[in-house]
């Protein structure tokens, strides 16, 4: 069994630095990793940081062979019931926490700090803003410090020093980092790596029936933020984004189309004053359906599809944020297509809901036009209807209960009930659900949509007018449409309840708050526009500078500047003395430096080490063994045990014996080291 020398093992300061390195890049992952796994990471990396500060016994060797067990069967249960990138965060943060457990060599310590190198990367796939980012400059930092302190075991300021290295490497990184960004081809990232969100994250869902988009009220995380050309925000009643439509109806729930949606659009050439161009940065949500100002006008980017019924489409799920730019015609008006498939938008069951047939009835009856209908309707919502987040649970003939006996609800239900009744009465009819309203930031002048904004409303297809907006909360709620959804319903218990510590709560109490708030959004918007979105804006900026752009002027751009840089770094280091030895191996060039003035071949050789040195030198001078033999033994002490508990003393020790050495060596002449004494 082979042992390992002095020279492999880490120091304390090096042990000290991978443990602060390890709690630093695992830190982001709490969020992500189950519970336990972050309890046993912070109690193993306690108590290793503990035993290293006050010389503490180690875990025994029963215990750690538990711990072992158990997280690996722990991590491979919770693999198999969690989504992919959680299971990879969890085994890389096990495998690290357990390598700790046996940090004995510097093989140990590149183990560990490799994995730590890949922790801090898979952080970047759960989370991409400007925060994440900083972070993940710090945990480098932290990574370069350990490194540092494992190449230099004896340096006093263990904290300090390493720190200020690391900062530096990663300053002079940046030129070069800045020359790649901009000029080397990009390439898809990573973390579009494709992993289901849940439906509260997500967003709206492919079916609409009552209760679900009122849940989404529970949530204030960013649907998509978006910016108009003309720097300001269309007016509060002219925020409508449609993302699906549901023409499909079986009773119970509204669902998408599956077939006879073209991918076409109105596209009419003509300037019109209501004309808005904007650019929308949505945010993943694992869906293929985007946002479209109503009502879209034009064809929008090359990357979204744009469909008949007014919506936009990716090409594949959204995994990462998407940008893209449209147009909006608010006063859009109808162009002269006839409807196709009118029994889509006319069917509904042979049964059910009584009561409401019986009331279409009596329309029918007394010869109501389109419009009247439509008007009777929405005349009684606001009459006899109430708008709450908190509607009864509706069962049965949902729809005649809801008309006739609980008489409240979120848009959801009045959508529902609306487009059921129309349809009954011969008026085309489709559900579309978006998002209404914004938040206006001031800061970067765009607007930030939540999914709490989530919002139903319906279209009617009236003769000679082509599909028509009507939006029946409208009717018994118009502040809706108005006012900011959060300050409608900041009173209601049910508003953010899936978030006890939503910014929101926080700025009632703190005004100022929101200014902060509004401001960090900003901040993150233009990271995510100039910087993750950096695709086309790098195209189009290396062709405004270098024209058309070849495999030659790529690789000019990209050798030219290193080389310029590698130039300067060489005439650097060039002008930079080298680094002075410190005080003990200075100490052995002097006390050799004294030993070659009384006699040449006493100047020690290049290869030659210490300890043999002393021993030749003693061979020569007999009467200065014992000296010779304490002061190698010293030098091997600090030398090659840095962990040493007694390094200082032996510091200051072989310090004066080298003074004592240097003084009866100076006493020597030619004759005495012949005869092998001191006069």
């Amino acid at each position: 069994m082979t042992t390992k020398t002095p020279a492999t093992l880490l120091s304390i300061p090096a042990k000290k630095w991978l443990l602060i390195m390890l709690f630093v890049v695992i830190a982001p992952h709490v969020a992500y990793t189950p519970l336990w796994l972050t309890i046993i990471a912070l109690c193993i990396i306690g108590w290793i940081g503990i035993s290293l500060f006050s010389q503490r016994p180690e875990l025994p060797v029963w215990g750690r062979r538990l711990l072992v067990v158990g997280v690996i069967a722990g991590v491979l249960i919770y693999a198999s019931m969690s989504q992919e990138l959680a299971g990879l965060s969890s085994l890389l943060i096990a495998g690290a926490i357990l390598k700790v457990l046996e940090l004995r060599s510097r093989r140990d310590g590149w183990v560990l700090i490799l994995v730590a190198c890949f922790i801090a990367a898979v952080s970047f796939l759960f989370d991409q803003s400007i925060v994440a980012a900083i972070y993940g400059g710090v945990s480098l930092m932290t990574v370069f410090s350990a490194l540092m302190m494992m190449h230099h075991p004896n340096e006093k300021s263990w904290f300090a020093f390493p720190l200020k290295k690391s900062a530096l490497i990663l300053l002079q990184s940046m030129p070069l980092m800045l020359i790649l960004f901009l000029i080397f081809p990009r390439i898809s990232p990573l973390w579009s790596i494709q992993y289901n969100n849940s439906v509260a994250k997500t967003g709206l869902s492919d079916g609409m029936e009552p209760g679900n988009i009122s849940q989404l009220a529970r949530s204030d995380s960013v649907a998509f933020r978006a910016s108009f050309s003309t720097g300001v925000p269309p007016a509060s009643t002219d925020r409508y984004w449609r993302a699906v439509t549901y023409p499909i109806f079986d009773g119970q729930r509204w669902s998408m189309a599956q077939d006879g949606i073209d991918k076409s659009i109105n596209s009419s050439s003509k300037e019109s004053k209501s004309l808005v161009g904007y650019q929308v940065i949505a945010e993943p949500s694992a869906n293929s359906w985007l946002f479209a100002l109503d009502y879209p006008s034009g064809l929008p980017s090359p990357e979204v599809s744009a469909f008949s019924d007014g919506t936009f489409r990716a090409d594949s799920p959204i995994y990462e944020r998407l940008f893209y730019s449209a147009k909006a015609d608010l006063s859009a008006a109808y162009d002269g297509r006839p409807l196709y498939d009118r029994a889509r938008y006319l069917s509904v069951p042979e049964n059910g809901n009584p009561a409401t047939r019986a009331m279409v009835a009596q329309w029918l009856v007394a010869g109501l036009s389109a419009e009247q209908k439509i008007a009777a309707l929405l005349q009684r919502y606001n009459e006899q209807f109430s708008y709450t987040l908190s509607p009864q649970k509706l069962r049965g003939d949902r729809i005649d209960q809801f008309l006739f006996t609980t008489q409240e609800g979120f848009c959801e239900h009045f959508s529902n009930a609306t487009a059921y009744a129309l349809r009954l009465a011969g008026i085309p009819t489709r559900v579309v659900a978006g998002y209404l309203g914004g938040e206006w930031n001031p800061y970067e002048k765009y607007m930030l949509v939540r999914q709490y904004e989530a919002h139903a409303w319906i279209e009617a297809w009236l003769d000679g007018k082509g599909w028509v907006r009507i939006d029946p909360t409208a009717a018994v709620a118009p502040e809706r449409v108005t006012l900011p959804f959060d300050q409608l319903f900041s009173d209601s218990p049910e508003f953010m309840s899936d978030n006890a510590f939503a910014t929101y709560r926080m700025q009632q109490s703190l005004p100022w708050l929101k200014t902060w708030s509004l401001r960090y959004d900003a901040l993150n918007y233009n990271w995510h526009r100039w910087v993750l979105g950096f695709h086309e804006e790098q195209s189009n900026l290396l062709q405004d500078w270098f024209g058309t752009i070849s495999i030659l002027k790529m690789l000019l751009l990209l050798f030219i500047p290193a080389g310029v840089a590698l130039t300067f770094v060489i005439w650097v280091l060039l002008r930079v003395p080298l680094r002075k030895l410190n005080t003990v191996d200075q100490e052995v060039i002097d006390v050799s430096a004294v030993l070659s003035a009384v006699t040449p071949f006493l100047q020690r050789e290049a290869e030659e080490t210490v300890t043999s040195y002393c021993q030749r030198v003693a061979c020569s001078l007999p009467v200065l063994r014992s000296q010779l033999e304490n002061w190698s033994a010293l030098y091997q002490q600090i030398r090659y045990v840095p962990e040493s508990q007694q390094i200082e003393q032996n510091t200051i020790l072989f310090l004066s014996c080298s003074r004592q050495l240097k003084g009866d060596i100076k006493r020597l002449n030619k004759q005495d080291v012949v005869r092998g004494s001191i006069d």
